[in-house]
């Protein structure tokens, strides 16, 4: 007996043919993403037409627009913060910018800048600076700013110093700093702020400054009520503050 032996195929089970068809599908998404990405990336139909900038006080905001003209033209995808940054270049006031593109063709680049904590006066020259010790801005003597100011002395020369000073600041109410004419830290790095009236507040160290401000604000509310208010309010122990 002769019979020639046949094969027949099984068939695809149908979980490998779901899984094929789930790979094909992957794939191509993966590629049209990818041609999506370039496209937008180097059309010109999303070139930045138009920037505006935001968020600036200290910072001439014509001088940033013109340093980042030249981002005219270029797809809004491959615009970075890193890059307007660059552009902008060294600017003290400046901690970070935040980037967003308004379709199709407008940069929004918004300046975050620090917070002056208080004006320092080098001699005819006076300067905002930042709780960090950075000079902010050099201001005329004119400008008027609700801060406490600190005269150059050979504490403030002292980076590391000055740097606990404008530290200890940052941390003040402002209901407080608006009614301190100027700050200074002695041998022992204790802050103390200069009153109306020849008045002293002596801060102390860095340390409680919630309490220190709530302790804070009730003397200055008895020191303004008050027809015989002491000279020095010493709240470097919140918990135990003097007058005298």
């Amino acid at each position: 007996m002769n019979q020639s032996a046949k094969v027949l195929p099984l068939p695809e089970p149908p979980e490998r043919k779901r899984r094929r068809v789930m790979l094909i599908v992957a794939g191509a998404v993966v590629l049209l993403s990818l041609a999506a990405v370039l496209v937008l990336s180097f059309s010109p139909v999303l070139a930045a037409k138009h920037i505006q900038v935001t968020g600036t006080k200290l910072i001439d905001e014509q001088k940033v627009t013109e340093r980042l003209s030249s981002l005219e033209g270029t797809p809004l995808p491959r615009i970075s913060e890193s890059k307007v940054m660059e552009l902008i270049g060294q600017e003290p006031a400046l901690d970070e910018v935040v980037v967003r593109a308004q379709m199709p063709d407008t940069l929004k680049v918004e300046l975050v800048e620090a917070e002056p904590v208080a004006v320092l006066i080098e001699g005819k020259d006076r300067y905002l600076v930042a709780a960090d010790g950075r000079k902010l801005k050099k201001v005329g003597k004119d400008a008027k700013y609700k801060l406490p100011g600190i005269t150059a002395s050979e504490r403030t020369k002292d980076p590391e110093a000055f740097k606990l000073l404008t530290g200890v600041l940052s941390t003040i109410d402002n209901k407080v700093l608006e009614q301190v004419s100027s700050a200074t830290l002695t041998q022992a790095d204790f802050v103390e702020l200069n009153l109306p009236k020849k008045r002293t507040l002596i801060w102390g160290e860095g340390d409680k400054p919630e309490l220190k401000n709530e302790v804070a604000q009730i003397f200055l509310k008895e020191l303004s009520a008050s027809s015989n208010p002491p000279k020095v309010v010493d709240i470097s122990n919140p918990e135990n503050p003097v007058t005298y």
